[in-house]
């Protein structure tokens, strides 16, 4: 019989960081940096697939929509599987999963084998999301939780910039090939350095009742000084009964799950086409491509910019005062993008300011969701946003097909998209007044008596 109970949520909570919760910081933007990277590098490679395989370029809407497709299914899929087996053990088996994929896409000596390829590194690539921002969120205290949360998105466009401009040298030095062959062979080594040095959520472990030692392990390095032979350690989490979709929507959170769903859609679908589409656009004006991958990178640059700074004005401001501007904003910047996608200076500028505000706008969204849902779903609620973003993703580059296969001139395509932020506006407004009127209730069920979990 323990003679004292410690809260760990307490230790966690401290605002000060350990160096533990720093390493899983890190180690978490790391994958996030291969997200960016990723998106980035297939967007400005694709022209050039395309030629090689002798496809049109409006063909090159099912090769982007394979692996969102793909990252849709793993971000629905794998955020359940780490809810129930860990987030450790999926996020690694997901990064070396995108890693393998990536390389054999320099190698797809046909379209169909290019798809498979794509939707297998997107599956790989969507399920690790959920995993590193649920880890990242159960490790930052609760004061900084949705920062925390923005901040591990930031490495999204972080890896988008990055690629931009490594790209641009890789392509007139190498060839497209090598942008795979650099992006698959960091996912690897990335998922031997989360093998190596990544823990387990303490959270999840308390709220899941297992792994003891692992646990006392973990205190070790948290906070020593409480290692207690007969101490037992629990947490303000409970573990909640059914499956962790079904709970979503109990608790009084189903409004607030449905009205995150639709930004998520919108935001990240409109995000899909300023990075995707924007190279062949940009081509079809004459901008040759080692330009275009520059111009892109201001697309991650001012992603960057609007991702890291969300989580923090939207834990001190709420949602609707500053996510709802930022979506209005984007879509501002698409219905004007077009008419200045002739100068590469012009373009590198709309170009930045799509992506500061719909950065900002997708990264608050991010950090909404890791504020809404409890530890026990908390990778379920992330995944099934984040596949509704996925899903957004994969459906606007097939339309955006669609109007190049019409001819639209890029104004045109440009200014369409820009309706997609709008009504993220309208939905993100409802979801941040409903998280604000249910907050408390949400929180004190997820802290009820009777409801830590001892380990």
């Amino acid at each position: 019989m323990a003679s004292k109970v410690i809260n760990l949520s307490k230790v966690i909570d401290q605002p000060r960081l350990t160096s533990l919760q720093v390493r899983v910081m890190v180690l978490c933007a790391l994958v996030s940096m291969l997200d960016g990277l990723d998106t980035q590098s297939i967007g400005v490679a694709a022209p050039m697939i395309a030629e090689r395989l002798g496809v049109s370029r409006a063909a090159l809407g099912p090769v982007f929509s394979a692996a969102l497709f793909g990252a849709m299914i793993g971000a629905l899929s794998f955020g359940m599987l780490a809810d129930r087996f860990g987030r450790k053990r999926i996020l690694i088996l997901s990064t070396a999963a995108f890693g393998l994929f990536t390389i054999l896409t320099a190698l797809a000596d046909s379209y169909n084998t290019l798809l498979a390829y794509r939707f297998l590194a997107g599956l790989g690539l969507g399920g690790a999301v959920p995993c590193f921002v649920a880890l990242a969120s159960e490790y930052a205290p609760k004061s900084q939780r949705a920062m925390m949360a923005s901040l591990m998105f930031a490495g999204f466009p972080l890896g988008g910039m990055i690629g931009g401009f490594l790209n641009s040298y890789i392509i007139q030095q190498v060839g497209w090939h090598a942008i795979f062959y650099v992006g698959g062979g960091a996912a690897l080594i990335v998922a031997l350095a989360l093998a190596a040095w990544l823990p387990e959520s303490l959270r999840f472990l308390l709220a899941s009742g297992r792994d003891p030692e692992g646990v006392k392990a973990l205190i070790g390095k948290l906070a020593p000084q409480l290692i207690s032979a007969d101490a037992a350690y629990v947490a303000d989490e409970e573990k909640l009964p059914g499956v962790p979709l079904r709970n979503l929507f109990t608790q009084g959170r189903g409004p607030a799950t449905i009205f995150l769903w639709v930004p998520f859609f919108m935001g990240f679908g409109a995000l899909a086409i300023s990075v995707l589409w924007t190279p062949a656009l940009l081509r079809q004006n004459g901008i040759d491509a080692a330009a275009t991958a520059f111009i892109v990178a201001f697309n991650g640059l001012g992603s960057l910019i609007g991702s890291a700074i969300a989580g923090r004005l939207l834990q001190r401001f709420g949602a609707s005062v500053t996510l709802v501007p930022a979506f209005i904003l984007g879509a501002l910047c698409f219905a004007t993008f077009g008419y200045g996608a002739h100068s590469v200076p012009l373009a590198a500028i709309f170009v930045g300011l799509i992506g500061l505000f719909l950065g900002f706008s997708t990264g608050g969204s991010i950090a909404l969701a890791s504020l809404i849902y409890p530890t026990a779903v908390r990778s379920t609620g992330i995944g099934w946003a984040m596949g509704m973003g996925r899903f957004g993703q994969t459906i606007t580059p097939l339309v955006a097909g669609l109007l190049v296969g019409l001819n639209w001139p890029t104004d045109r395509i440009m200014l369409a998209v820009a309706i997609a932020p709008l009504i993220g506006a309208v939905f993100i407004g409802l979801a941040g007044v409903y998280a604000q009127r249910t907050d408390e209730a949400i929180r004190d069920a997820a802290i009820a008596p009777g409801s830590q979990r001892r380990a």
